[in-house]
C-alpha cells in the first residue's frame, strides 16, 4: 500500500495510518464514555466528548496537512 488516490487528493501511507489512528482513538473514547454512562446511569456527556476529541484531531490535522497532496 503506497498511496491511494481519491478524486484529486492523493493520500500517502502515513496519512492513511493517521486517519485510522484518529478513528480508533475516537472509537475508544466513545466506548469509554458509553461505559461510564451505563455505570453511573447518567446521560451521554457530549461536551466531555468534544473536550477530549478536539485535541486528538488537532494533532493529527497538522500531520495530515503534509501527507495529503492535492493534484492539479
Amino acid at each position: 500500500m503506497k498511496q491511494i488516490k481519491i478524486g484529486n487528493l492523493t493520500f500517502s501511507k502515513k496519512a492513511i495510518q493517521s486517519i485510522i489512528t484518529g478513528l480508533f482513538c475516537t472509537g475508544i473514547l466513545i466506548g469509554a464514555l458509553i461505559a461510564h454512562r451505563i455505570k453511573t446511569e447518567s446521560s451521554f456527556d457530549f461536551g466531555l466528548f468534544i473536550i477530549f476529541i478536539v485535541p486528538i484531531w488537532f494533532v493529527l490535522k497538522s500531520k495530515l496537512k503534509t501527507e495529503i497532496i492535492k493534484d492539479k
